[in-house]
């Protein structure tokens, strides 16, 4: 019982300023601030309606715009929430479908057939993360659930909860009800902002094809008041990207495909790098990590490369951190491309430098701290086969990252450099 009286009588509570609310409002549903119900019949202070609620409008190629229609529509009046019908305040007490009981004040008196105006009350809805239940792309929930949000938001018809005061939310109202707490559950649920509706889900990968299933939850009753269900392709794969905070630290069996190893000759003469995993030495007295051999033979303008071209979204990160050892003293550039996403073959180079000793040292680059490779924009974006772009740094859309060593800005023309335990870390 205690459960219950958590989740339903108190959950996703938030303070007013903790929540999201939209001022754009789209065409359509968006700006649905009434319905109009036809009288069925009445009993004392009880009035029995058929409402006419709008079609959905499919958006084509916007599955998340369709998702949010679906929410609106089937959330515009909740049971137990205030409403205003024909200048009266008003009660709804029981919904079916599009079929409403209305309780009012004071016994009421209307012909049947008669119609009237109902007011569609802005709701504070809660949305929970959406579990991905089947398929590999994990960030298919999270991608969908701050998309749809966004669109919640600017419908219009929802105080939208800030989801991720949710767990810190929760943890304190249970701990408030356990007795352990000075504060009383009264006094701290006098603080908050409970939620009418709670949105949650599931999304299952059916060979390419995403069945998605929402549920939206009455906090008042505890019940499942709609069901919101849409097959889609969702994604293309331009927009899937990942957002894992990595954790390479080199132990499988062999490297991540997303690595570009291998020898490759370069310049003139017997000048060469190779790329391979290395099983013999790694950071902190493991035996793995990725090394990279150079032998640049006194030439210019020749360099060394370690690329990993993962598509990924670091926008939730501050910067990468690794450790590195070399055979000598040496001086390493670490490299990132971003796109446009009007135009993914539109880049920009994102460069930084680092320096690399003989003994293994935790190396740690923020990403606000690179700057504009302006050889990228001179000549490197050309023999890429890319544009140059606008100087942009979007971290949600990273195309690769590379880890250079250039004989211009090094004495030494050959030897090796290793590279291990690779994460992406946050402030």
């Amino acid at each position: 019982m205690k459960t219950v009286k958590i989740l339903f009588m108190g959950v996703v509570l938030l303070f007013a300023a903790c929540a999201g609310m939209g001022t754009k409002e789209e065409a359509g549903m968006a700006n649905l601030f009434f319905l109009e119900g036809t009288v069925q019949d009445v009993a004392g202070n009880e009035v029995g309606l058929l409402l006419k609620v709008p079609e959905i409008k499919k958006t084509p190629g916007s599955p998340i715009s369709d998702l949010a229609q679906q929410v609106v529509q089937k959330s515009l009046l909740v049971e137990g929430a205030a409403t205003e019908v024909g200048g009266q305040m008003a009660t709804v007490k029981e919904m079916r479908g599009n079929a409403a009981r209305i309780a009012f004040e004071k016994p009421v008196s209307f012909a049947s057939g008669t119609t009237l105006k109902l007011k569609v009350p802005k709701k504070t809805l809660a949305v929970t993360d959406f579990e991905v239940i089947r398929g590999n792309q994990k960030d298919a929930g999270r991608v969908t659930l701050e998309g749809l949000t966004s669109a919640l938001v600017d419908s219009g018809q929802f105080i939208v909860v800030e989801r991720s005061k949710l767990k810190a939310v929760m943890n304190e109202l249970e701990l408030s009800l356990s007795g352990m707490a000075r504060e009383t559950p009264d006094k701290f649920a006098g603080k908050l902002m409970i939620a009418d509706l709670i949105l949650t889900g599931t999304l299952a990968d059916m060979q390419n094809e995403w069945d998605i299933n929402l549920r939206l939850l009455n906090t008042r009753t505890g019940q499942a008041v709609a069901a919101i269900s849409l097959k889609t392709r969702l994604f293309s794969p331009m927009e899937m990207r990942d957002s894992d905070p990595w954790n390479e630290n080199f132990e499988a069996a062999k490297l991540d495909p997303s690595w570009m190893a291998g020898y490759r000759r370069i310049g003139r003469g017997n000048a060469y790098y190779e790329v391979l995993k290395d099983d013999s030495t790694g950071a902190d007295g493991s035996t793995n990590s990725l090394r990279m051999d150079f032998q640049f033979e006194n030439q210019r303008d020749i360099l060394a490369a370690a690329s990993n071209r993962k598509k990924r979204d670091l926008s939730l990160y501050s910067g990468i951190e690794f450790y590195a050892r070399a055979t000598g003293n040496i001086s390493v550039y670490f490299n990132m491309d971003s796109s446009n996403p009007d135009n993914p073959n539109q880049m920009d180079r994102w460069n930084g430098a680092f320096q690399v000793g003989t003994e293994w040292q935790k190396i740690r680059i923020p990403f606000e701290s690179l700057v504009i490779a302006r050889r990228w924009i001179k000549q490197g974006a050309a023999k890429a086969g890319a544009v140059v772009g606008d100087q942009t740094m979007r971290l949600n859309r990273i195309e690769g990252m590379i880890f250079i060593i250039g004989c211009d800005i090094n004495r030494e023309t050959e030897g090796s450099m290793w590279i291990d335990r690779i994460s992406f870390y946050r402030d």
